[in-house]
């Protein structure tokens, strides 16, 4: 006898591989001849397939006394001539077979077969034992898994389950199915088994509790094992992450993006036929950054919040009201029959706001400018809507505030036009249309001019020569004052630089500059200007910004922060249009403001208005009482002049000296030299 083969996967048949013995394995029903490394191939391994095949599938005894009888080795070298295989069974079934050979044609005897049939049970208690001690480890690890497990039949009915899942049928009080397992549980136990396929993520509602199942089929066995997994938290951790996407934190309310979606799905239902009409109303509150400012953003909080539960209060459930930011809001409303009913509702709104507000323990008033912008104007972007419903409410404002204004034809063409003006702007800043006119300033003590304002203008093809009430607002909105008005910096203070290196003899002078609040909130605003001063060489203290006390007190924080920071710099800081706010005086007190310009409003009714007379003295008279320097705008008459050099004004300009110039006109003037 030669060798042994074993068809098992045990630790005695590992044994025996190492040993040197040709092992013969079933898979999925076919057998696999194994050798160990390095042992030869004592016959073909599809005639010895064949030849114990009769031992691995049925369980019978083999007896070969000439394996080559009737057919002829393919390979001379092969030495088997005779062989001997005995079944390797157990409780469970055929685990394999165990066959010895000889390399001489022989008769095997009964003996022979006994012994090897011994060896057989041997190894097959050996089998039997490891497989059962696997099938422990494995069920031990299911019913120990944290996870819900249940193992079904092929009609679906649940054969075991594991404790999770025990644990789970009893918190919840929910049947096995319908309830713990998906809806059409049925079917996919059939299609697991007919198909061999798994289906994963298969989710189940079962008490409060969202279950997520994984059907796989047994490889062999008409079984599918249903592998659970409770995804509750994780969903509701997402849900409140989508929630916290499009809500305002502040006051729960949708966000602009959820508003905007929500339009959007609007337009489009009203584009079909007979689609309903509806409305968006744009709501911003009036003053309020000086109720935020001056009791605290806490107490503005608690403003907004309330706000925002009286605008809910107003509309319908189906209706959506948003916080865009800020103290803007904006109301969608659906399915309406008349124009007359957004009008109802802003009605309603303006009544609400106007109750009194109890702050913790401040009781103020606020009120609001609504725009209204309707559907009839049939719109294809939610944008462009809620953009004339803005329109629409900077008119209520402009008209006096606390009302509302009805987005109009009129609006229509003018936002029209606001968008071929943007359309023209960005061409303009790409072709570097912009020019700058020079309006001497002058010293009133000396009548010398002492330094000039530098006045932007639009040199557009079509339209001629724009000031910038033409294109300023839509600068301002779309951004492109930024850098616009970087070119601005940068121009002015170059021409300054060369006026007063040309002049030298004289006293130099100041170039002021007017800045906008897009501009003034640019957080590198203090690094550009002085990256520009150390281009053009010129002092920082030549320099003076100019900006409005709206600006100021609009922004208070931020402004503090960033005028603090221009005057570490060096920079200079007016305050433009003095007189035509509110609470000046309160500022000029702690902002680092070194002149104020009075208002050309009040200047040029000096002559015949004595109310402005008495208040442009009055202002005068404040700033001499602060140390600070004044400049007179839109002097037009000798009276005037005369008039403000006898109450002490320090600067003045206007057109009595000169009007605005080009670069050359301005020189040729300073090249005078006059005097006034």
């Amino acid at each position: 006898m030669n060798a042994v083969w074993l068809d098992l996967a045990t630790e005695a048949a590992r044994r025996l591989r190492a040993a040197g013995a040709a092992v013969l394995r079933r898979d999925h029903g076919y057998p696999e001849l194994l050798l160990a490394p390095g042992a030869p191939l004592p016959v073909e391994a599809e005639r010895l397939r064949r030849l114990l095949e009769p031992a691995v599938e049925r369980g019978a005894v083999v007896r070969r006394t000439d394996v080559y009888a009737a057919e002829p080795p393919q390979q001379p070298t092969v030495a088997v001539l005779s062989l001997l295989a005995v079944p390797v069974a157990q409780t469970l079934g055929v685990e394999g077979a165990l066959a010895v050979y000889d390399t001489e044609p022989r008769t095997w005897t009964t003996s022979e077969q006994r012994a090897l049939q011994s060896l057989a049970r041997r190894l097959a208690q050996l089998a039997l034992r490891e497989r059962l001690e696997q099938l422990t480890r494995r069920a031990d690890a299911l019913e120990e898994s944290p996870h819900p497990i249940v193992v079904c039949a092929a009609d679906g009915s649940a054969l075991d389950m594991n404790a999770a899942a025990r644990e789970l049928l009893a918190r919840t009080g929910a049947p096995l199915h319908p309830g713990l397992l998906p809806a059409n549980h049925y079917h996919l136990v059939h299609a697991c088994l007919e198909g061999r396929q798994h289906f994963r993520n298969v989710e189940a509602a079962a008490g409060d509790r969202l279950l997520c199942w994984d059907y796989l089929p047994h490889p062999e066995r008409a079984l599918v094992y249903l592998f659970g997994l409770d995804v509750t938290e994780h969903r509701l951790v997402e849900e409140q992450l989508r929630h916290d996407a499009l809500h305002d934190a502040l006051t729960g309310l949708p966000n602009r993006f959820l508003f905007m979606e929500r339009l959007a799905h609007t337009i489009v239902r009203a584009k079909r036929k007979e689609g309903p009409q509806f409305a968006v109303l744009f709501l911003d509150l009036d003053r309020f950054k000086v109720i935020n400012d001056s009791l605290g953003h806490h107490v503005g909080d608690q403003l907004l919040v309330t706000v925002a539960r009286r605008l809910q209060a107003c509309v319908r459930p189906a209706d959506t009201v948003a916080r865009l930011g800020g103290d803007e809001f904006a109301i969608l409303l659906e399915e309406i029959h008349d124009p007359a009913d957004a009008t109802r509702v802003a009605d309603r709104i303006l009544h609400a706001l106007g109750e009194p507000i109890d702050l913790g323990g401040y009781e103020t008033f606020t009120s609001g400018s609504i725009g209204i912008a309707l559907s009839s104007f049939a719109y294809d972007r939610p944008e462009l809507l809620l953009r004339n419903a803005d329109m629409a409410m900077y008119r209520a404002k402009a008209a006096g505030r606390n009302r509302f204004e009805v987005f109009d034809r009129a609006m229509h063409a003018e936002a029209l036009q606001r968008l071929q003006t943007e359309t023209d702007l960005r061409r303009a800043v790409e072709r570097g249309e912009f020019v700058l006119l020079y309006q001497p300033i002058v010293a009133l003590a000396t009548g010398k001019i002492r330094g000039f304002e530098a006045l932007l203008r639009w040199a557009n093809p079509e339209r001629g020569l724009l000031r910038p009430e033409a294109f300023l607002a839509v600068a301002e909105e779309t951004g492109l004052i930024v850098p616009i008005g970087q070119w601005v910096v940068r121009q002015a203070c170059h021409q300054a630089q060369v006026w007063n290196a040309r002049y030298l003899g004289r006293e130099a002078l100041q170039v002021g500059i007017n800045l906008s609040v897009r501009e003034f909130l640019q957080p590198d605003l203090v690094g550009r200007l002085e990256q520009v001063l150390g281009e053009t060489g010129l002092d920082p203290k030549l320099l003076h910004l100019e900006i409005t006390e709206s600006l100021v007190i609009d922004n208070a924080d931020a402004a503090n922060a960033v005028l603090q920071r221009l005057g570490a710099l060096g920079v200079r800081l007016y305050m433009d249009d003095f007189g035509t706010g509110y609470s000046s005086l309160s500022y000029l007190h702690v902002l680092p403001v070194e002149a104020i310009k009075i208002d050309r409003s009040f200047v040029q009714r000096l002559d015949a208005d004595e109310r402005a007379a008495h208040l442009v003295r009055s202002i005068l008279t404040l700033a001499e009482g602060l140390g600070i320097p004044t400049v007179a705008e839109g002097v037009e008459t000798p009276q005037q002049l005369a008039q403000l050099r006898a109450w002490g004004c320090t600067f003045a300009q206007g057109h009595l000296f000169s009007p605005p110039l080009d670069a050359a006109e301005f020189e040729a003037l300073l090249a005078g030299d006059p005097s006034w």
